[in-house]
């Protein structure tokens, strides 16, 4: 019998492994179709297009979300301080077993980065506050030419970073004007444009205090994703990081990584006029301990194709006003930023210890829950896949018999 338990079970494993391939892949291949047809059909009517390509931003982290609760399902427990989140931000719906919050609208959400797949998870978050359409991530540029999925996410309108300030501050400083105007209803998707190009490419736009903000139009919300270590905590990336901390007189920090100061700094710059609240996300994951590496337990392969994942993904939230954070200051906004690490450094040894981030009752809230989405949305999609999957295995018989 326990041999039998474990054929079966292994054959389980196998079945959900290719059910999860095919899902991902026609999954990927039917939005990027819909996002090629709506470029096309859409091309001159700028709002109906932006609201398509954002619906088919949301339906890709349904189709990560999906797979992930068919292959490697995991709960996902959200703390957050009550100091500055009103409780309750965060609650577990009950008809669905998932959870529901009212993040703000315009957000930026900054994490510790330990495994690939973090941003799912904060993605996913942004979801539980209806902002899935509107969420952006920071990436490496190299992303930007993965096939199908490249233009995928050139649609998405993430913004690719080449990790050299000096290329990368103009791209980085156009990105942000447009999500700033955008979200004030002046700029590209209210039918407004720069009025000229500096010399180093940057845009210009118009100053007047007429285009500040235009309540007639629609406000696009967004809640942009960054990781400031810029990289996964390993073995060789602690290793340097302690070795830059000695030779540069900064904080040994035991399970992050410094965080840089020049992008999160110009990214809070460009975004001040309209930017509600910083988040601030510190991720656990069970399963890993003190010294171990995440991206070394639950690495991509692992979670989509073996099934594993962390049974409880933590995630500890705070948050800062703008006028909190010293951004026009760089010295200042340096020792502000690494005053955050030490206490995210701290919350994390915490962690280690106890298998949560046990907290003062009185001063944090939980909200526990699977990383769930409604039936419908599953249903909307499996829907291609599944059609794809029975219309093969007709042919095939027609073929045979």
């Amino acid at each position: 019998m326990p041999t039998v338990r474990l054929a079966f079970h292994r054959a389980k494993k196998i079945l959900l492994t290719l059910a999860s391939i095919v899902i991902f892949i026609e999954g990927a291949f039917a939005i990027v179709s819909l996002q090629f047809i709506v470029n096309a059909v859409f091309y001159k009517d700028v709002i109906r297009r932006q609201k398509y390509l954002d619906q088919s931003k949301k339906n890709f982290i349904l189709l990560l979300v999906t797979i992930l609760r068919i292959v490697a399902p995991s709960q996902v427990r959200i703390t957050t301080e009550n100091a500055s989140i009103p409780k309750n931000s965060f609650v577990t719906d009950r008809r669905t077993g998932g959870i529901v919050s009212n993040m703000l609208r315009q957000s930026v959400i900054i994490s510790n980065h330990q495994i690939y797949t973090d941003w799912v998870f904060l993605w996913w978050l942004a979801y539980t506050g209806g902002l899935a359409g509107n969420v952006f991530i920071m990436l490496k540029n190299s992303l930007e030419r993965i096939p199908i999925l490249g233009y995928g996410m050139r649609n998405y309108n993430f913004i690719f970073m080449n990790r050299k300030w000096e290329k990368d501050r103009v791209n980085l400083a156009n990105r942000l004007a447009e999500l700033d105007r955008n979200a004030k209803g002046v700029g590209y998707l209210a039918g407004k444009s720069p009025i000229g190009v500096a010399t180093d490419g940057e845009a210009i736009w118009e100053n007047s205090k007429s285009f500040e903000r235009d309540d007639k139009q629609i406000h696009w919300p967004y809640a942009l994703i960054l990781f400031p270590e810029g990289t996964n905590l390993s073995a060789g990336t602690r290793a340097r990081n302690a070795e830059y901390a000695a030779k540069m007189n900064l904080p040994k920090l035991n399970n992050t990584i410094l965080p840089r100061v020049t992008g999160l700094r110009n990214v809070l710059l460009g975004l001040k006029s309209s930017c509600e609240v910083v988040y601030d996300a510190t991720i656990g994951y069970s399963g890993v301990r003190q010294n171990e590496y995440g991206q070394d337990i639950y690495r991509l392969g692992n979670i989509f194709l073996k099934g594993r994942a962390p049974r409880i993904v933590d995630i500890h939230l705070r948050a800062f006003r703008l006028d909190e954070i010293p951004i026009e200051d760089e010295k200042d906004f340096t020792e502000w930023l690494l005053k955050v690490w030490r206490e995210k450094d701290e919350l994390l040894d915490s962690y280690y210890a106890t298998g949560a981030f046990d907290l003062d009752p009185a001063q944090n809230t939980t909200a526990m829950g699977w990383c769930k989405l409604t039936a419908f949305e599953m249903l909307s999609i499996l829907v291609f896949p599944i059609f794809t999957i029975f219309l093969i295995i007709w042919l095939m018989y027609k073929r045979l018999f």
